[in-house]
């Protein structure tokens, strides 16, 4: 094989690992991508949910007020209590389907095969039934 034959095999095996190492790359990008955007996600999920607690603690209070000024003799208030009771009631379904969608951009948490608890990371043992665990 003569010399310049084998600078162009060099060549072409430097060029197909540079492919390999630009597709692996590409790849960590686009995880990366994904887990940022994941991330933003559960973050606006959050802050939205923060959000609706404040509603539902001013909700509360404010039929507790208005339960206050029913019971005292003051009319004209039971419309607007049953109207705030449900639109709390709405709130409370909507926090419900909020945190449920939380819930499903964690990620769970390792399982022990061998009795179903869950692990903490970077254990080598179940903690439970002590079963060796199989990365």
């Amino acid at each position: 094989m003569s010399f310049i034959q084998k600078i162009a095999d060099g060549a072409k095996h430097l060029g197909s690992r540079a492919r390999d190492l630009g597709g692996i790359a590409g790849g960590k990008a686009r995880d990366i991508t994904k887990k940022s955007s994941e991330l933003l996600e559960y973050t606006r999920l959050r802050h939205e949910l923060r959000k609706m607690e404040r509603e539902m603690e001013n909700n509360l209070a404010g039929i507790g007020a208005l339960y206050y000024q029913q019971q005292s003799g003051q009319d004209g208030v039971d419309e607007e209590l049953k109207r705030l009771i449900e639109s709390t009631r709405e709130l409370e379904l909507e926090m419900k389907e909020l945190e449920e969608q939380i819930a499903s951009l964690q990620p769970a948490p390792p399982s022990c095969s061998d009795c179903g608890k869950d692990l903490p990371d970077g254990g080598k043992y179940c903690s439970y039934c002590g079963k060796k665990i199989v990365e």
